[in-house]
């Protein structure tokens, strides 16, 4: 596979680099970078929290990296023309040995990058949220926390005990395993192994948007159950709020696993008509760029909410 063209992965580049700045202004503006300070955290969950956030920010971090370096390269690189006349962008693997021997440390970064994101969205940063229904301390917010909070029944569980934590800290560890070892395992070629890690990343992204939908269709009788408990107005106010805004989230989630997980069944199999195509390869690279870092700042406002919630 070819791998797109140096536009698409600019593409990439730029709403990476635009997303990183919103990232630091919007910390700045929501707590004075408070929140990433380990020193904040006097106890277990705030630790906890520090651990997801820096989760985060890694992830972020690295794709502007990989993402920068990665567009040089394709640059540097450009074109080649193919025996049937057309033009496609140079294969991995007829790389110069200058830059070829970039490509293999820069798939491991992106596959370090991916494999915190799927830490993060498979559990969640922790936020000042529920002070009725459950607990009274700091709660993660995300799919494996929200299906224990759907899950509570009369008597109240302990978030760091129940099934839904050891369900994502195996979830983590399956991650932050099996995205290297995937380009470790397929590294003798680089263009297919690049189409492995869009595969294998884009399956797990995949099953956990769909995992998420689970959770949207219990959310509104979930938001009622917390009203005719009793529950202040601000907790319900943050629930609906967090509810639309994972309404949107998940749906450009899906618009960046989908194409990416095309693109990564058409690299391994077959003669890669899609990949091979300039629109096709171009035309999925770049919706699954919009899809990611579309999803990206929905997921940061309702993790890092700046509106006085109390005041509405």
């Amino acid at each position: 596979m070819a791998g797109g063209s140096p536009t698409a992965f600019l593409l990439w580049s730029i709403l990476a680099c635009l997303f990183y700045c919103f990232l630091i202004f919007h910390l700045w503006n929501y707590d004075r970078f408070k929140c990433v300070r380990w020193s904040q955290a006097n106890r277990r969950p705030g630790a906890f929290k520090r651990v997801m956030t820096y989760t985060y920010i890694t992830s972020l971090t690295l794709l502007v990296i990989f993402g920068a370096a990665f567009t040089l390269l394709k640059f540097k690189e450009g074109d080649i023309i193919l025996f049937n006349g057309e033009v496609t962008s140079t294969p991995l693997e007829l790389y110069s040995p200058a830059h070829k021997k970039w490509v293999l440390p820069l798939l491991f970064v992106f596959t370090i990058a991916w494999a915190c994101e799927h830490i993060t969205h498979l559990e969640g940063k922790l936020i000042r949220y529920l002070s009725a229904p459950c607990t009274n301390s700091n709660l993660p917010e995300e799919l494996t926390f929200w299906l224990f909070l759907q899950n509570q029944g009369p008597r109240s569980r302990v978030w760091f005990d129940s099934w839904e934590f050891k369900l994502w800290l195996w979830g983590s560890m399956v991650a932050i395993l099996g995205m290297p070892v995937t380009a470790l395992v397929a590294r003798k070629q680089l263009d297919t192994c690049l189409a492995w890690i869009l595969l294998v990343g884009s399956s797990v992204s995949t099953c956990e948007t769909l995992g998420f939908l689970f959770v949207l269709f219990r959310f509104p009788a979930f938001i009622r159950k917390v009203k005719d408990d009793g529950a202040a107005p601000n907790i319900i106010v943050r629930l609906v709020y967090s509810y639309q805004l994972n309404c949107g989230r998940i749906a450009f989630r899906f618009v960046f696993s989908i194409p990416l997980l095309v693109l990564g069944i058409d690299g391994v199999q077959g003669s890669h008509p899609i990949n091979m195509s300039p629109f096709w390869s171009d035309f999925l690279l770049m919706l699954g760029g919009i899809g990611s870092f579309v999803s990206h700042p929905l997921y940061l406002l309702r993790s890092f909410n700046r509106v006085p919630i109390q005041n509405l």
